[in-house]
Formats: structure tokens, C-alpha cells, sequence
């Protein structure tokens, strides 16, 4: 049985190196490597100085689940029992360790084939978000019309119907309710969500050109200016950017 990693080279494993990790039930599983041996104290140090290098660069990379990349991989191969592979982009999962055996080193480092790691990540991801979402009540979209440009849509997380500026109610001096203003209040939208059409600049240009113009009888006009926050979201194993935004129009009367 030969393992070989950048510098490093084993003949003498003493354990079968191939395994799996993850749930077998839904497929979610990657295979893994079990590197085990009685080292020399150069194959010790050459095992130390792979995983070195490897960590001190993956360290820096990009969040694995926002890049969508594998990132960093040390290359593996490694053959026993009729089963190889070649060059395969790994990580590590479980740092080198090693016990002393006289003049050797029991050895011993776990490795997972990169590619299909985080192909059970970004699944795992999806499925998280797919059960989340299906928990949550389908309230509808608005569409801020523009005179001329994308109109953008957005998908409600919130239902938006409210009130406001309506009617108050005190006391008089014997206890006796009186109302004062007008009786009638403004229909409000407060809108939160995420755009299903359009853009961010989309939603601010027709907030720019609908505070620019005198707002007509009934039409809705922008009270607040709209606000978002961006995250990233995985569909179908791809990575997307979803816009969240938050602004409130009043109904004129």
C-alpha cells in the first residue's frame, strides 16, 4: 500500500486507507483517507512540512460556502487493496499525529476529497434553506412602476398593509372620551422583501423619480427611503447574491 502527499511518500501503511464520511441515507457522503504508519523521522517531518504549507495557505482563503470553491488542495495519491487514486484535490480533516514506537513514528492523518466535500456542503446548505423557506407563508409581491426603465419586484417576507395618521382619542377634564383629527388615516405600505426582478439601483431610481414629481390622488408615494442588506444564497448547487429591502409609501388622498 502506497500513499503519496507533495514530498511525502509511505509504502508501509498499516491501516486500509479508504473510507467514507457523511449521511449514506440521503447520498451525502464524501470519501476520506485514513493515512496511517510507522514513519521515519524524514517521512515524519516531510508529512508535517505537506500539511503545513497546506494549512498556512487555506487558512487565508475565501469562506468555502460564499466562494463555492474548494479553495486550497494538497494532492493525493494513494493505492492498496486494488482501489487507487491519483492527484486528488484534498483537504485535511484531521491534522498529522504521531506516537512515538522506538525509533519510529505511529502516524496518522485523515484526508477528504475536496470536490466532493463541498458538493455536501452547498446540498446541506440548499436543503437547510429549502426547509426553512417552506415554513414560511407565501404573502405576495408589489411592483414599483417606473415611467420608463426595469419596474422591480419584490417578493414579500412581511404582509405590508397598515395605517397611519389616523384619529386620537383623549380625555376631558370629567372622564369623557372626546376624538380630535380627521376622521379617516393613510393607507401605508411597508415593504420587506427580497427583489425577484430588477435591482437595487432599480428600486432607488423609482424612489428618485417618484419623490421628484407632485404625487396625484391615490397614487403611492415613498415616505422612506429604501434600505438594503445583501446575502448569499445556494440554489441548485450555484452561489447567488439576494438583495433584502425595507421602505415604507403612503396611499395619497
Amino acid at each position: 500500500m502506497t500513499v503519496t502527499l507533495g514530498t511525502f511518500t509511505c509504502s508501509a501503511l498499516t491501516a486500509q486507507p479508504f473510507a467514507y464520511e457523511g449521511d449514506a441515507r440521503t447520498g451525502l457522503t464524501a470519501r476520506t483517507f485514513r493515512i496511517s504508519g510507522l514513519l521515519t523521522t524524514s517521512q515524519w517531518q516531510a508529512l508535517i512540512s505537506e500539511y503545513n504549507t497546506w494549512r498556512n495557505t487555506r487558512i487565508t482563503d475565501a469562506d468555502t460556502l460564499s466562494s463555492g470553491t474548494v479553495g486550497t488542495t494538497i494532492a493525493l495519491s494513494v493505492s492498496a487493496n486494488g482501489v487507487s487514486v491519483s492527484s486528488l484535490a484534498c483537504w485535511f480533516v484531521e491534522p498529522p499525529s504521531g506516537e512515538q514506537a522506538g525509533a519510529f513514528i505511529n502516524a496518522s492523518a485523515t484526508l477528504v476529497d475536496a470536490t466532493q466535500a463541498l458538493a455536501v456542503l452547498l446540498r446541506e446548505q440548499e436543503k437547510s434553506r429549502q426547509n426553512s423557506e417552506a415554513n414560511v407563508p407565501s404573502i405576495g409581491t408589489v411592483t414599483l412602476t417606473r415611467g420608463s426603465g426595469t419596474s422591480p419586484v419584490i417578493t414579500l417576507t412581511k404582509p405590508m398593509l397598515t395605517r397611519q395618521d389616523g384619529p386620537s382619542v383623549a380625555l376631558t377634564a370629567t372622564g369623557v372620551s372626546y376624538v380630535t383629527g380627521a376622521l379617516v388615516a393613510h393607507k401605508v405600505r411597508q415593504i420587506e422583501g427580497y427583489i425577484t426582478t430588477g435591482t437595487y439601483d432599480d428600486v432607488l431610481s423609482w424612489y428618485d423619480e417618484t419623490i421628484a414629481a407632485v404625487p396625484s390622488s391615490s397614487s403611492w408615494f415613498p415616505i422612506s427611503a429604501p434600505t438594503a442588506t445583501a446575502e448569499v444564497i445556494i440554489s441548485g448547487g450555484a452561489k447567488s447574491t439576494r438583495y433584502n429591502v425595507s421602505l415604507t409609501a403612503l396611499q395619497i388622498i
